[in-house]
């Protein structure tokens, strides 16, 4: 099963609506996922030599059936992907709550644009990823992440309105920036995973493009500053009110901890 997905491009000064397409393997992934997962199970510290012999003798078939099981061990990449899971289910709804506050009052169409198009990637991210992540691998607390999300959408958009939606988004996505590339590198360094680090990093290069395109957006006119060097955009956000800061302060730590809780429930 091979899935094309079209993504936005990101070039270096201007965020447009331009896109490309990235071809996945996802049997390869499901591979690499499960044969991390079997190596894993094969070096637990209560491992005995039966065991080991099990794990790294067993046919195809059979180390696909055992990582199917609801009891099936958690090892790291599988609390990490569970918690990538669970991260785009809530950047959906993110959105699904500012559109839902768009209509209930009127909004320049910068803002509805804006959510149209980054809901539109969050869910290819959401659909990439249940492809790869079977239902025994989600956390049991996907109901509360929908939930979380569709508040933190509405209530900064309603009452703050475009700025505030803009400001949420840069802090949301700064976390998932820094989240997916604590697990790139050690996917990278440890190596076998080379398809699932492919769909990793298009989701980060997504993300990162959400998080400057939400930043360009509210320090101003984006056709102004869209010729402003990186550091100039940077500086500038740095420079926005305290409550601001204060604001995506308390997003960030609130992301941090939410995807701590779903690599453990």
């Amino acid at each position: 099963t091979v899935l094309y997905v079209r993504h936005a491009s990101r070039p270096t000064r201007y965020f447009g609506t331009t896109a490309t397409v990235t071809k996945f393997d996802f049997p390869r992934i499901r591979n690499e996922v499960i044969n991390r997962w079997m190596q894993e199970q094969a070096s637990l510290e209560n491992s005995g030599s039966k065991r080991v012999a099990m794990y790294y003798n067993c046919t195809y078939n059979d180390s696909h059936r055992l990582y199917a099981k609801d009891n099936a061990d958690w090892h790291w990449l599988d609390r990490e992907l569970s918690s990538n899971v669970a991260g785009e289910t809530g950047a959906v709804a993110i959105y699904d709550g500012a559109l839902a506050a768009m209509s209930l009052r009127s909004y320049p169409e910068e803002a509805r644009s804006f959510a149209l198009e980054h809901r539109s990637a969050e869910a290819s991210h959401l659909q990439l990823l249940e492809y790869v992540v079977p239902a025994n691998k989600h956390t049991r607390l996907l109901p509360m992440w929908k939930a979380a999300g569709f508040v933190l959408g509405f209530v900064p958009t309603f009452f703050g309105g475009q700025r505030s939606l803009f400001l949420t988004v840069e802090a949301v996505e700064t976390f998932v920036e820094e989240h997916y590339q604590s697990q790139i590198g050690p996917l990278i360094e440890q190596g076998g995973c080379d398809e699932l680090v492919k769909l990793l990093q298009q989701c980060c290069e997504d993300e990162v493009h959400h998080k400057e395109d939400a930043r360009r957006r509210l320090l101003g006119d984006t056709d102004e500053i869209s010729n402003l060097e990186d550091k100039d955009v940077s500086l500038g956000f740095r420079n926005q009110p305290i409550s601001h800061r204060i604001w995506a302060k308390i997003v960030r730590i609130g992301s941090e901890l939410a995807a701590d809780v779903a690599r453990r429930i």
